[in-house]
């Protein structure tokens, strides 16, 4: 997805490719691909296209959908992003210390915090 278009050159191209495997992955019920798909789709795309707030939901199914496949990594960053997202969208700053604590703490427990700092 990311190797077909340069997503700061061409956002409109990004964001049409990012729909196109959006559906291709509903199309093929390939939910095992989720967690990768979404975090590209809605962190690295439409952050650039929409408002912040409209990614924070994907980005939490995407952690989701990482855990239950095993796909930490994609778990972990989508988390991630999705806890900076809520602060960059201006969410209240307590809400938003109390997701990063609570989910450095899950990273902890699957031994992912080198993502989490």
């Amino acid at each position: 997805l990311m190797a077909t278009v340069d997503v700061n050159l061409d956002v409109i191209s990004a964001s049409r490719m990012g729909k196109l495997s959006l559906r291709l992955l509903e199309i093929l019920q390939a939910e095992e691909y989720s967690a990768g798909i979404h975090f590209a789709v809605y962190f690295f795309i439409q952050t650039r296209v929409d408002h912040f707030r409209k990614s924070l939901q994907p980005l939490k199914q995407a952690y989701n959908v990482g855990l239950r496949f095993g796909e930490m990594h994609y778990a972990v960053v989508a988390i991630r992003q999705f806890c900076l997202i809520s602060f960059h969208s201006g969410e209240n700053l307590m809400i938003v210390l109390e997701k990063i604590q609570y989910y450095g703490v899950k990273m902890k427990e699957h031994k992912q915090e080198i993502f989490w700092r």
